[in-house]
């Protein structure tokens, strides 16, 4: 059954471990919280939890008790979903699961314990959570100094809607429900031995929910895994498309040039040499620059700024750009630089089309004090400063439509991946300005 606890228990276990679970599960999942806050929620659930453990004798509700209102505490203090927070907390429940059926039987038997004696010796708890507690701390730094998660929930922080949407979310919830399901069951069957046996039939059993758990921890791994991989496989389509656009155009041009090589050719081979020179100043007033492919020194951004040169044309907008520097030190994949410009400009396009004239884009790249500084401009309507202050959150869009406002969230995230920054202000003209720092090494191909 379930036993009460003294005040020194909750003080010396019930509070840090539940502060470890929380930062834990949090971290496993790439959400920031502030410590202060989480050690607030710690103590206001371990006093709820002990004063069900001292009025409910059923095993398994104190961790029932312990989800439900560190989920209420949780979206009343740090503003974080439900749904998020249940996966953090709910993993981190099975990972501590785990640490305490691989200790509780070996510090049983190193201090010649039973379950029972921890009614009579409730010190044991605080003991057997010590090695619990200083793996959880350990994984932590590990995973903190790493830059490891096993599912990146940030993008869903604040749109609970489209976390709902998420299939594997569904898949997600199933997992961990079964795994805690499992936990509370093997720790339930530890404490009423009596009833299936002890020894080498307990370890067998708990050896196999130890891989179980495992097993899960790993399942949803790769659930965020298979995520991440389709936001870059769409970044790479957006870049192929792109580069099948430049190799379009390049053909074009390839063909009309032969062609008009081949007429030239033959007025010389015929001795028409004045139609020849005719045909040769006709070409040159009349030929498009605006057909004309531009380089800039890296081929993934001459086929984005070629494609954007398009999209400026077709939509009456002037769209500047210089690049006054060499590419050679900015070290970054050259489809995520492209998908942070092209989100950026296809956002300045979109503001600046509302206009009815003088519609104009600007894209600047500069080295200054050993750092790439690329602002991305335009002439539309202004972003106010709420918006400006909220621009960046995953799900904030202006724009209305289900499905927005993860554009600039993945944007920062991508450009905080390679250590930059991103900021926007609005003067004349709003202005997103991001700042690389250098590294040795080249822009990736």
């Amino acid at each position: 059954m379930l036993y009460s606890i003294p005040w020194y228990v909750v003080v010396f276990q019930s509070i840090p471990e539940i502060f470890l679970t929380l930062i834990l599960g949090f971290k496993l999942f790439n959400l920031d919280i502030e410590f202060k806050k989480v050690f607030l929620i710690s103590c206001i659930v371990s006093i709820v939890v002990y004063f069900t453990r001292k009025n409910i004798t059923v095993y398994g509700v104190h961790t029932i008790v312990f989800i439900i209102s560190s989920l209420i505490a949780i979206k009343i203090i740090l503003r974080i979903n439900f749904i998020c927070s249940f996966i953090c907390i709910a993993t981190s429940i099975l990972i501590n699961g785990l640490l305490q059926s691989l200790f509780t039987p070996i510090l049983f038997g190193i201090f010649q314990k039973n379950t029972e004696d921890l009614i009579e010796f409730p010190w044991i708890n605080v003991l057997n959570f010590i090695p619990c507690g200083l793996l959880m701390v350990g994984f932590f730094k590990y995973i903190d100094k790493r830059k490891i998660y096993i599912f990146d929930l940030k993008m869903y922080e604040n749109d609970e809607k489209s976390l709902i949407k998420d299939k594997s979310i569904l898949v997600l919830f199933t997992i961990l429900i079964q795994g805690i399901f499992i936990i509370i069951i093997n720790q339930n069957f530890y404490l009423f031995h009596e009833f299936y046996g002890t020894g080498t039939q307990y370890v067998v059993v708990n050896y196999v929910i130890s891989i179980q758990t495992i097993l899960v921890l790993i399942s949803i791994r790769g659930l965020g895994s298979d995520i991440e991989n389709k936001v870059e496989m769409n970044f790479l389509k957006t870049h192929l498309k792109q580069m099948e656009s430049l190799y379009n155009v390049l053909r074009t041009q390839n063909h009309e040039h032969k062609r008009h090589i081949q007429t030239i050719q033959s007025m010389i081979y015929l001795d028409e040499i004045q139609s020849a020179k005719e045909y040769i100043d006709g070409l040159s007033e009349n030929y498009s620059q605006t057909d004309d492919v531009i380089y800039v020194g890296n081929m993934a951004l001459t086929a984005l700024i070629n494609d954007k040169r398009k999209v400026a044309e077709m939509n009456n907008v002037n769209f500047d750009f210089s690049i006054n520097c060499i590419l050679s030190k900015l070290k970054i994949n050259s489809w995520d630089l492209c998908s942070v410009l092209g989100n950026l400009l296809d956002n300045a396009f979109e503001i600046v089309i509302k206009k009815r004239d003088n519609r104009q884009v600007k894209l600047e790249i500069n080295y200054v004090d050993d750092k790439y500084v690329v602002e991305v401009s335009n002439n539309g309507e202004k972003i106010s400063e709420i918006e400006i202050d909220k621009i960046f959150e995953p799900g904030y869009t202006t724009k209305g439509s289900v499905g927005r406002g993860y554009g600039l969230f993945l944007t920062k995230s991508l450009i905080e991946k390679y250590g930059g920054t991103i900021e926007v202000y609005c003067q004349e003209d709003t202005v997103f300005r991001i700042v690389f720092p250098y590294k040795e090494g080249g822009l990736s191909e």
